[in-house]
Order: C-alpha cells, then structure tokens, then sequence
C-alpha cells in the first residue's frame, strides 16, 4: 500500500483530467500517451478560457453574468490549483515520501482505517464528477435546438458567451463552436474534481494517521498490565508499554512534519477555493433565480449542477473537519484508560502527547479563510445574500 495505489479513483481522475499531479516519492515520469493527452487538454483549456474571457465581452451583462461567470470562476481556480501544485513538485514529491514510509508498514490497524476514510468519499465524489459532466453535456446542446428555427447565429445563441467567429455565424460554426465548447467545459470540470480528489486524499491520509494514533495509544493502555507497587514498576509490561508508546509517539513526529508540508503544499489553495466558492455558489444562486425564465431541462441541469456543487463543498469542509478534529482527540480516547497505574516515563510521554493536542492543524494561512463545516453554511450564507443583490441590479 502507498499513496498512489491506495487510491485508484484519485488515479484516474488524474489521468483523464490531464493534470498529471505526482504520485511517486520519485517523480515517475507518466507516459508519452498521456503527456500528449494533457498538452491537448491544456490547449483546449486555454483556448477556452480565452474565448469567455472575450465573449463576456461581447454579450449583455445579464447573460455574461448568468452564463458565463461560473465557467470563469471554476477555470480561473483550476489553472492556479494545478499550477501551484506543480510549482511546488519538490514539496510534493517529500510529503508523497514521508507518506510511504508510514503506507509501506505492515500495519493492518493502519490500512483498515485509511481504506476506511477513502471509501467514504469515494461515491460522493463519483456523484459529484458525473453530476457535473451529466449537467455540462446537457446545458450546452440544449442551443442545437435553434438548428431547427434559422440558418445563421449570434454570439447569444451559445450556451456560454463565447467567440469562435464574428457575428451573424453559419450553422457548421456553430456547431463546431458548441461541441467545442462542450468538451473544453467538460475536461475543465474534470480538472476541478481531480485536483480536488488530489487535495482530499491527502488530507485523508494525515487524519488516518491521527485516528490510528489515537486507537493504538487506548489499545496499549487497553492491553497492559497495571503495576501494583514501586519493586514492579520496571516489570517487562511496563518495558514493552514503553517501547510501543515510543514507537507511537515517533509515528506522531512523523505526521506532523507531514502535517507542516500539507500546509505549505495546500495553505493557498484552500484559501482560494474559500473565496471562490462563495462566488461560484453566488453566480450558481442567481441561475437558479432565473429558473423562471429557463425551460424545465435547463432548470433540472441548474439543480443538478448545483447539487454536485453543494457536495464537492461538503467532502472539502468535512476532510479538513475530520482533520481538526483527529488532530485534537489523539488522547481522548486513552484518557479515559488507567494511564496513572503505568509508571513515571509513561505517565510522562502520555502527558507530552497530551499537550501535543494544543498543536494547530488548521491548513489555511488565514483563520477567517479556513474551510470547516462551520464555514461551509458560513459560504452558503454569504453567497446568496450576494446573489439576491446582483438580482436586483440586472
């Protein structure tokens, strides 16, 4: 078991999305075939982002707003997540190490809670990809339905505003200019869930080390034999107790060196998905406003992108969530163990693992910007006070 085979999904994900994130403490170079694939996603990305910038440009406000924002929000996201990432492939490369070294232990304990952790986000996350791939292929052929009605286009017949050709365009641009417009949108949300799925595994692996911590420090307690008097205190459970809770308590410096690169690694990128989550949720608030003025499709494909929205959010609170709190209950279940009857050095590491619970794992660099479930309702809030405002002014 290591980092890159514990998750198949993350895997994949990163193939497909051609983001081609590490996976290997030693850089392994990804094939030919795949490097091709990601340069020809990068094009297509690029000459995606290109044509909305530019055709937010040319349509009314109204539409721009509506259509085009949260395509520009997600893409802009997505270009500085993956980047940041690769920028940083040293960083990556001696996180993804130091994770091998605890993955590669013979320790079932261990396995079964990281296997554990990994398949609770594993249909969310599913959910979430199909969700929104489902909703893009939709949305942008409801337009071919105009195909039937006239033989020329203007740039507001396109599903998101974009430029291909000047206006009044014939009926191959356009459609060329939709399918076009459909796979790019589509490799882009691709890209968006699989540097997600890269984040939450690894915030995933770190907690499952703090939960295994935390189950072996009451197991030891759990499984020893109490000492009745001075003359015992150095009995051969006590030894044996010793050595484990040393071993853990190396294990614990382990993690938290790993917990000091993740931040590094991810401080950023939190941050961003923080900010532009309240405004990808808030251009998201004023489609479903409009629902009115949408057929019964586009308003189900609204709803559905939505939903895949709402659950994405949810995985990325609830991973760094479950971090903080794994990361502050170490002890707690121990605690309530008769640790007292051991001796003196035992009393005396439980107490430093006690006041290693004080340590922060808040990965944001900013308090007001870190996700948690609290901040969660906290984005929620705060984009649809925002969407009802611009309602009102378009």
């Amino acid at each position: 078991m290591d980092f890159q085979s514990v998750n198949p999904l993350n895997v994949r994900l990163n193939l497909i999305s051609g983001n081609l994130l590490p996976m290997t403490a030693d850089g392994t170079v990804f094939s030919t075939f795949w490097k091709i694939h990601s340069v020809f996603v990068w094009l297509l990305t690029a000459v995606h982002t290109s044509v909305l910038i530019y055709g937010c440009t040319l349509v009314p406000r109204e539409k721009a707003l509506k259509d085009g924002s949260v395509a520009l929000v997600i893409t802009v996201e997505v270009i500085f997540m993956v980047m940041q990432i690769h920028a940083r492939k040293r960083l990556v490369l001696q996180l993804i190490k130091k994770m091998n070294e605890i993955l590669c232990l013979k320790n079932e304990m261990i396995k079964d809670i990281v296997i554990a952790l990994l398949k609770s986000m594993k249909i969310p996350l599913k959910f979430y990809w199909m969700a929104g791939v489902v909703s893009i292929i939709v949305w942008c052929s409801a337009p071919f339905v105009v195909i039937l009605e006239r033989n020329y286009f203007f740039y507001v017949d396109y599903r998101m505003p974009v430029f291909y050709a000047e206006e009044p365009f014939s009926i191959s641009i356009f459609v060329l200019g939709t399918l076009i417009l459909m796979v790019s949108s589509m490799y882009t949300f691709t890209k968006k869930v699989s540097v997600d799925s890269y984040m939450i595994h690894m915030i995933l692996l770190v907690t499952a080390q703090y939960k295994y911590i935390a189950s072996k420090l009451s197991m030891i307690f759990q499984d020893g034999i109490h000492n009745n008097g001075p003359k015992e205190r150095y009995s051969n459970v006590d030894c044996y107790t010793e050595k484990e809770i040393k071993s853990l308590c190396q294990h614990h410096n382990l993690t938290l060196q790993i917990i000091l690169l993740l931040k590094t690694l991810l401080s950023l990128n939190l941050s961003l998905i923080y900010v532009n989550s309240v405004f990808r949720f808030c251009f998201i608030g004023v489609m479903i406003l409009s629902i009115s003025s949408t057929t019964l499709l586009e308003t189900s494909m609204i709803i559905i992108y939505a939903s895949g929205a709402i659950v994405q959010l949810y995985i990325l609170c609830s991973c760094v969530q479950q971090l903080l709190d794994a990361g502050i209950e170490i002890t707690d279940k121990a605690f309530h163990e008769e640790w007292y009857r051991y001796g003196k050095s035992i009393k005396h590491m439980f107490v430093i693992l006690i006041m290693a619970n004080n340590l922060d794992c808040k990965l944001s660099t900013f308090d007001n910007l870190n996700l948690s479930l609290s901040s969660f309702m906290q984005i929620l809030n705060s984009s649809y006070s925002i969407a009802i405002l611009l309602s009102k002014t378009t």
